[in-house]
């Protein structure tokens, strides 16, 4: 059956035929290939590898085609096998592509059918229809039907083939072996002829290096051989140095190849003249012998130092047998013996990086030579290196000396230790002030001079140093004070002066820092101050912190005194620079005290002639501050010492002015001069708030401030950073007092440090700076109203001013006010506390450019003063609470006690160690009580840091807050007597009188307990709790005794049944059992040991200690002791122990229920309405206090 639609699917089946066969045949053939390289490579190993005879290559000759015949014979055979029929590639295609679905497979089926369709069964027209559907399918797939089948195999086995035909070809091409091999395998019947045909073996030749050779003695030397036309598996050194005996070596072969190999040996140095010849194994071939022949050149084998030290070091003469190295003080003779291994026709000493501090360095010169022996002197002039050169009677020269280092030993500057006092001090008129000192020198000392003096008078010299010559020396001295006629206001300032014995450069000279002993009021003083008082009268303060202008002067006086000791080494660039700061730091602090002056006169009228005499020191002190000025204008910087001391004298009279005026006030005004000793208080607080010295307090705001208040996070972060930069700017006052004492590097290295911390905290500070700007962005509408209120409480009117200084409130509130007025309008002031940071920022800057540690340390301290102000602003605007505080201070009171007995087992401890027979003075130097006194100073500042927080809380004035505001100002007047008597237990302590300090240290911890038990009365969340502790220790104390009751009625009824004279109605069941008892008891037990845990922890704690809680501590405590130690068959045994128990438990139960009451009514009577005060009784209240301001005497009384 033949139709074009069957054709052409024909076609297309003839087409995959033809496609398929080429793959075929391809992969066929590549096996093939693979197959019979393989066959070769075998059979060529087989005869290169084998010696056999020709019938044994001939039989592999045979063997290896008849394989090769085989492997052609397979490959033709799946040729003939690729020849599928049709129907088989129909079925190939229709497994590919499924889609077709049979009807190629069904066209190709029915067009091989013989007969006619019609006879088949199956319709012509039906096939032909199936053929033409079958071939457009297969038309729609033409290309990919021609194309199925992968020829990646194909590929591969035609790659695998030609690889195998290219490896067969580089074997034979490389191997001659392989090449003769296959000659043989070509033809087996040559292989006879196969000695005759080889090659004629070449002579075997030996060369040897480095041959004859001139060495160096103690040189390494490589020796190597080299073996041509054969392949020897070792060869042999033999050397020879005694001239009779060899040594044989074994060589190491390091390459072989075709044409021979090569070896070689190592000697790590070749010390005798020596003959060596190269052998291969078995002596089969040597070489000749070669002469190795050493010489030596010119070297250093010894050389002994002799050192001759300048006099002055007191250093012994030595001599270094077999150095080199030196090292020795600047100005030593050093004498060089040198030993050579050979005679010299010269020699050099040279010298190489000679350095020296006199400026004049090391020149070569030549050795003198005496036979093996050469000599040299020089002397030390700084650190360098020498080397020694040579030339020897042949001209031979020494190669690469080596180096020998000189290191000069400079002569330090004298070092000085201040071990006490060590600091500024405040001393009393009458009292006696030791100081001890320490000075050493690396060589010796020429001078030790202690110089002090009081402001306006002469310096008298102490000479501490010893007549015969010493390295280290101890100073000791007593100052007596009441010799020198000093008075509260005046200082005692005092410098040491050392020197070294340096007969080279001369004496070095060092000069220490400046100090200062501050003359305070004596103790009697303010003792006969308390005992005179009135019954409302408070007492001075005796010798507190000095205020914060004093800091400053001295601080300005330490600069200037460290100035001119720069004088002779600092640039006149550095010394203009450095002169300017500290004039302007001077300025700066006249202004402050203009100020002062001027709010002084602008608010008060004075009743005696002590503030005057205060203002009049004041003006002194800017006289001597402007003349201080000019001289540092001009850079006399000496002569401008002496105004500088002149103006502190003053400022601290003016200081001693206002703790007097507290004395006499208590000497007149007897015992009902309570109102005016308080007037007076308050103006001597005003006039130190005016010096700066109340400057870290804690304020609440006022009604007006609160409402445009800031975040109280940024209040933190300013306290934060203000106490970094304080103990900032206490670091480099350290550092500038120890300046002196420190080497250069270890100086530079801590200034270093110093300016990175101070550029990290300024960084801070200008960011916080940036965030405060940005909040008062928003705040300006708010703080635009503050200048009208602040004009309307004014009103202008100084007898509204005076008004408000009657009272702690009135008088904090008239200073923000007046502070206010100076800046004209609340907005200005708002501007001049936003500059505040700006400054600080600014002083921070110029403190961590300054290269001084004392200018660094002045303008330190200005930037802390001005973060304080910008402090105190943010403090009054922001929206703190009184609450808060009073918490504070609870926990205050409990860390002041804490301190206060670790204070008091300290002295206990330092007296039980102090030695019999010590005198004051011994226990004075007692290095133990130094931290002893250093706890005092921390409470004394914890006691002022507690009565600023009472001063803010009483400022609060809210009459809602009643009871707090009373028991704070119960606990200010608290704080008062132990404030003094704080500050006479710490001058007792430092004039070595322990056992006494011991006593007054005592009765500073009760009052200190007292104390903390009104500052815990002041925490609102302990009142509460102590009210609900107390209701509930009452209720527990009566659920014990209905227990014991209940206890002891069954332990009554337990007796009587067991004794048979129960009644029968009281059956078993209603009596109680004994393991029921004994539960009873356990859970009595129990109850009794938490009451007795609760009352102690009540009496310990914070709350508040009334009347007989102590007894009922006590009570608890044995009625658990009296339960705990009783079992019940004690109890059934003895029943009266239970009604001896009852009557105490009785008596504890009322005792803690009327405490429980008895807090409870002080509450309800704290916590009634404000009534309002009559216009009547409030006018005249105005008028009196108003009278009290006008300042006569009359009016006072």
């Amino acid at each position: 059956m033949t139709t074009p639609n069957l054709d052409s699917l024909r076609d297309t089946l003839y087409s995959l035929q033809r496609r398929q066969a080429r793959l075929v045949l391809a992969r066929q053939f590549g096996f093939a290939l693979v197959a019979v390289c393989l066959v070769i490579a075998a059979s060529l190993a087989v005869v290169a590898n084998v010696t056999a005879s020709p019938a044994v290559i001939l039989v592999v000759t045979v063997a290896s085609l008849a394989l090769l015949v085989s492997i052609v014979a397979v490959a033709w055979r799946h040729r003939h096998r690729a020849q599928a029929d049709q129907r088989a590639l129909a079925l190939y295609v229709e497994e590919k592509f499924p889609d077709l679905e049979q009807r190629l497979l069904t066209s190709i089926e029915f067009s091989q059918i013989e007969r006619e369709p019609l006879k088949a069964g199956v319709s012509p027209a039906f096939v032909e229809q199936l053929i033409k559907d079958a071939r457009s399918h297969v038309e729609l797939q033409r290309q990919e039907v021609e194309r199925v089948g992968s020829p990646r195999e194909s590929f591969i086995a035609m790659a695998a083939g030609l690889a195998a035909c290219l490896a067969l070809g580089l074997l034979l091409q490389e191997s001659a072996q392989m090449r003769q091999a296959a000659q043989r395998l070509a033809w087996p019947f040559a292989s006879e002829q196969r000695a005759d045909l080889s090659p004629a073996a070449l002579p075997i030749a030996l060369i040897v290096e480095p041959g004859d050779i001139e060495l160096q003695r103690g040189s390494p030397l490589t020796f190597t051989a080299r073996v041509e036309n054969a392949q020897p598996g070792a060869l042999t050194l033999r050397l020879q140095d005694d001239r009779l005996n060899w040594r044989d070596y074994p060589m190491v072969l390091d390459a072989a190849d075709i044409g021979g190999a090569t070896f070689s040996y190592y000697l790590p140095a070749v010390l005798k003249d020596s003959v060596y010849l190269v052998s291969l194994a078995g002596d089969e071939q040597t070489s000749r012998q070669y002469q190795i022949s050493l010489y030596d050149l010119p070297n250093v084998e010894q050389i002994d130092v002799a050192l001759d030290f300048p006099a002055y070091t007191g250093e012994e003469d030595r001599i270094e047998i077999d150095g080199g190295d030196i090292v020795a003080a600047e100005g030593t003779e050093v004498s060089l013996t040198i030993t050579f291994n050979k005679p010299l026709a010269s020699a050099e000493l040279q010298f190489a990086d000679a350095g020296s501090t006199s400026g004049e360095g090391y020149v070569n010169s030549s050795l003198t030579i005496d036979g093996l022996k050469a000599t040299a002197r020089f002397t030390v002039k700084g650190d360098g290196v020498y080397r020694l050169s040579a030339t020897d009677l042949q001209g031979l020269q020494s190669d690469a000396p080596l180096d020998y280092y000189i290191r000069a030993i400079e002569d330090q500057p004298p070092q000085l230790t201040l071990r006490r006092p060590g600091a500024d001090q405040d001393v009393m008129p009458l009292e006696e002030v030791v100081i001890e000192v320490d000075a050493s020198d690396d060589y010796g000392l020429s001078e030790f001079v202690l110089n002090y003096a009081v402001v306006g008078a002469g310096d008298s010299v102490v000479n501490f140093l010893p007549a015969e010559p010493v390295r280290s020396a101890q100073g000791s001295t007593l100052l007596y004070l009441e010799d020198m006629e000093v008075e509260p206001g005046d200082f005692v300032s005092y410098y040491l002066t050392l020197a070294d014995n340096n007969a080279l450069d001369g004496p070095s000279e060092v000069v220490s820092d400046i100090y200062f002993l501050e003359v305070i009021p004596t103790d009697q003083e303010f003792r006969r101050s308390q005992q005179q008082g009135g019954g409302g009268g408070g007492g001075g303060q005796g010798g507190g912190e000095s205020s914060a202008l004093v800091s400053v002067q001295k601080d300005i006086i330490a600069a200037t005194w460290k100035l001119r000791n720069r004088l002779r080494d600092a640039s006149n660039a550095d010394i203009e620079a450095d002169a300017e700061i500290i004039a302007e730091s001077q300025r700066e602090a006249t202004g402050r005290a203009k100020m002062s002056i001027d709010r002084l006169s602008e608010r008060l009228s004075f009743s005696d002639d002590s503030y005057d005499l205060a203002v009049e020191n004041l003006s002194l002190a800017i006289e001597q501050m402007n003349l201080a000025a000019n001289d540092l204008d001009s850079l006399q910087v000496t002569t401008a010492l002496k105004p500088e001391q002149l103006a502190l004298q003053y400022v601290l009279k003016a200081e001693a002015n206002i703790n007097r005026t507290d004395i006499s006030m208590n000497q007149n005004s007897g015992g009902g001069g309570g109102g005016a000793q308080q007037e007076r208080e308050d103006l001597r607080e005003l006039f130190e708030m005016e010096m700066g010295q109340l400057e870290n307090r804690y304020e609440t705001p006022n009604s007006a401030s609160q409402a445009g208040g800031t975040n109280a996070e940024e209040v933190n972060k300013l306290e934060e950073l203000a106490r970094r930069q304080e103990a900032l700017t206490r670091a480099q006052r350290n550092l500038a007092r120890r300046e002196q004492e420190l080497e250069e590097e270890q100086r530079r290295r801590e200034l270093e440090r110093l300016r990175r911390q101070q550029e990290q905290l300024t960084a801070d500070v200008e960011k916080l700076a940036r965030e405060l700007a940005q909040n008062n962005q928003g705040q300006q509408s708010q703080e635009s109203q503050q200048p009208q209120q602040s004009q309307q409480r004014d009103g202008g009117s100084p007898q509204q001013a005076q008004q408000g200084q009657q009272s702690q409130q009135g008088q904090q509130s008239a200073a923000g006010q007046q502070t206010a007025q100076q800046g004209g309008t609340a907005q200005a002031g708002e501007s001049t506390a936003q500059s505040a940071i700006e400054r600080a920022l600014e002083q921070m800057q110029q403190a961590a450019q300054s290269d001084s540690a004392a200018i660094a340390a002045a303008q330190s301290q200005k930037a802390l003063e001005s973060l304080r102000d910008q402090q105190r602003e943010l403090s009054q605007e922001g929206e703190s609470s009184v609450s808060q505080i009073a918490r504070r201070l609870s926990e205050r009171g409990q860390e002041l006690v804490r301190n206060q007995q670790a204070l008091q087992e300290g002295l206990e401890e330092a007296s039980r160690n102090q030695g019999l027979g010590q005198t004051r003075r011994e226990a004075r130097r007692d290095e133990a009580l130094e931290a002893l006194l250093d706890a005092q100073r921390q409470q004394q500042r914890d006691i002022e840091e507690i009565e600023d927080m009472l001063r803010a809380v009483v400022t609060r004035g809210d009459s809602d807050d009643r009871s707090l505001l009373t028991q704070a100002q119960a606990a200010t007047r608290d704080l008062k007597p132990i404030r003094d008597e704080m500050a006479t237990s710490n001058r007792v302590l430092r004039n070595g009188m322990l056992n006494l300090a011991i006593d007054m240290e005592q009765e500073l911890g009760d009052q200190i307990d007292q104390l903390a038990q009104s500052l815990a009365r002041l925490d609102p969340s302990q009142t509460q709790d102590s009210e609900g502790s107390a209701r509930q220790v009452a209720s527990d104390a009566q659920q014990l005794r209905q227990q014991i009751e209940s206890l002891s009625e069954q332990a009554e009824q337990f007796n009587q049944r067991s004794a048979g004279e129960a009644n029968e109605t009281e059956g078993a069941g209603n009596t109680p059992s004994l393991a029921q008892m004994r539960e009873q008891l356990e859970s009595s037990q129990t109850l009794a040991e938490n009451l007795s845990q609760q009352l102690a922890q009540q009496r310990g704690g914070t709350t508040q200690t009334l009347r007989g809680e102590a007894n009922a501590v006590g009570t608890a405590r044995s009625i658990r002791q009296q339960l705990t130690r009783q079992n019940i068959e004690d109890f059934l045994a003895q029943p009266e122990l239970l009604q001896a128990l009852l009557q105490p438990i009785v008596e504890l139960e009322g005792a803690l229920r009327a405490q429980a009451e008895l807090e409870s009514a002080a509450t309800q009577l704290f916590s009634a309405d404000e009534e309002a005060i009559p216009d009547a009784y409030r006018e005249l209240v105005e008028q009196y206090y108003r009278t009290l301001s006008e300042g006569d005497s009359g009016g006072a009384r």
